[in-house]
């Protein structure tokens, strides 16, 4: 029987988690200047090209989790939290919109 030790460079998840923790602090930051402005045009517009920029960008550190998965069956479990900490940003954006929508109609 002959065993083969294969050198795997560990995978580093660092920027994944720096990505989901940054783009979720600036949407917070962007609601909060949002409700406490009274002229929120600006906030909107610079939030809404805030938001297509992060869906960018999270989509291809997404990409990029999916594919190291796929080819590091060993950190996987590492990895899938990765990913989830990358997408849990996903209810917080959608908790902000449908509260802007509320306050839109009062």
């Amino acid at each position: 029987m002959q065993t083969t030790l294969t050198q795997e460079e560990p995978f580093e998840g660092r920027t994944s988690t720096e990505l989901a923790v940054g783009c979720f602090t600036i949407g917070t930051l962007f609601f909060i200047l949002f409700l406490t402005l009274k002229d929120t045009s600006f906030v909107l517009i610079i939030g809404f090209i805030f938001m297509i920029m992060a869906l960018f960008l999270n989509a291809i550190m997404f990409c990029h989790l999916l594919y190291h998965f796929y080819i590091f069956p060993q950190q996987r479990k590492y990895i899938g939290i990765k990913i989830i900490i990358l997408l849990s940003n996903i209810p917080a954006a959608f908790l902000y919109y449908s509260f802007l929508n509320t306050q839109k109609l009062l």
